[in-house]
């Protein structure tokens, strides 16, 4: 080619990103311009070679990607191209996260301007301030609204988000297993470094939710703690960690015999499971021993930490007890074993029927609230208390303290509940 001086040149282009026979999207740009002599003339129709460069700045710098095409056809002046030529070893990889100025030279010289890429009216929308949609990498936009369903997949994030599933968070020195994740059908959770720390598994979605939390939760001033403890203003209220019903039976209560004298059942061993009665509508199962002098006895073994104990129950007197009988009180009492080591007595109560000095005395009243079959006497039950201190494993025990021998005089225990806080 003769040397001589092209002037200015004009481009019209158009961004896409067209769909190449390969294993991924390769982007593209068609660019079309003019090649004019210095007098304003076309150049001569013909192949020349033309090489392309794209940079960040208008002058001056480095080419961030380039690209010489041989044999491109000019026909008056006017010559067109697709940038890249050769995809496979010149691809046009830049993220277009910014704006980028074309230069092109035809022999040895840059022609100045160098052109500002423009965008098409549609994409007008995607500049913003911060967008960035780049044709690989991360897609930054200021504020994101979608229309329709987002779909991510089920399971653990795995370690660092090995597993790629859910709706992970990084930045923040966070490493994508942090987020929400769906680990089962109908059930969603929160991971906080690969650990499940929050869960909601409906077990009837139209009407009820259960929510699984690990670890501790907070909210105004109100924990949920991982031991089963909730405490308002950081004071720990109390936990329920049993509650025998005895719907199924003794639920390990058992009962200490007495000695000859009625007076040792406190310090004997567990001798069998307590047999247990039905009283009915309200009053409910209850533990009946088959002697006034048995003592109730049963180990509890609360898990976690604590160090009160409150036990409430329910205490029955069945029959024809004395009224003011101070010599024979019931009583509920903590120990440390089951032969009465440390025994401390937590609750007594002088219990009587509801006749002679009452009001209710008479037969109407008796018969109806007599529970336990014995019609001439009314029955009746009290709720109890004992609070302890206690760290470990414990005891509980309920007794009566004299047996006068009387068949009609009994006594049961029901509805037993432990606390710890």
């Amino acid at each position: 080619m003769k040397k001589q001086l092209y002037s200015t040149l004009f481009l019209l282009f158009v961004l896409a990103f067209s769909s190449q026979l390969q294993a991924q999207i390769t982007p593209t740009l068609s660019i079309q311009g003019i090649l004019k002599k210095s007098n304003g003339v076309a150049v001569e129709d013909g192949s020349y070679s033309i090489t392309f460069k794209l940079y960040n700045v208008s002058s001056g710098g480095a080419a961030l990607w380039n690209e010489t095409q041989s044999g491109v056809e000019v026909s008056n002046g006017i010559y067109s191209a697709t940038l890249p030529g050769d995809a496979i070893n010149h691809p046009l990889n830049l993220p277009f996260n910014e704006l980028y100025y074309l230069g092109v030279t035809v022999g040895s010289t840059e022609l100045t301007p160098r052109i500002l890429l423009t965008s098409a009216p549609y994409a007008l929308s995607l500049i913003g301030t911060t967008n960035k949609f780049p044709s690989s990498g991360k897609v930054v936009a200021d504020s994101i609204q979608v229309n329709g369903s987002v779909f991510a997949r089920g399971g653990t994030p795995g370690l660092n988000g090995a597993n790629k599933n859910g709706y992970a968070f990084t930045g923040n020195s966070g490493d994508k297993d942090s987020g929400m994740f769906s680990t089962a059908d109908g059930k969603v959770a929160l991971y906080a470094n690969n650990t499940e720390v929050l869960a909601v598994t409906p077990t009837n979605v139209q009407s009820n939710t259960n929510l699984t939390v690990q670890g501790a939760v907070t909210a105004n001033d109100v924990n949920v703690n991982n031991n089963g403890n909730v405490s308002y203003n950081g004071l720990s209220d109390w936990r329920l960690v049993s509650a025998d019903y005895l719907e199924n039976g003794a639920d390990g209560w058992g009962y200490a015999k007495d000695d000859p004298d009625d007076r040792g059942a406190w310090k004997n061993p567990v001798d069998g499971a307590c047999p247990v009665v039905d009283f009915g509508d309200f009053a409910g199962k209850a533990l009946k021993p088959a002697n006034n002098d048995y003592v109730l006895k049963k180990q509890f073994s609360p898990a976690g930490t604590y160090n009160y104990v409150k036990v409430v129950f329910k205490f029955y007197s069945i029959g024809n007890w004395d009224p003011g009988d101070l010599s024979s009180p019931a009583f509920a009492a903590f120990a440390n074993n089951s032969t009465g080591g440390n025994i401390r007595v937590g609750w007594k109560y002088y219990t009587n029927d509801m006749g002679q000095n009452y009001i209710y005395d008479y037969t109407l009243f008796r018969q109806s609230s007599s529970f336990a079959g014995n019609s001439d006497n009314s029955d009746h039950w009290v709720t109890g208390t004992m609070i302890g201190t206690r760290s470990t494993p414990f005891w509980v025990y309920f007794g009566y303290a004299n047996n006068e021998g009387e068949s009609d005089e009994e006594f049961a225990v029901g509805s037993i509940e432990v606390w710890v806080k």
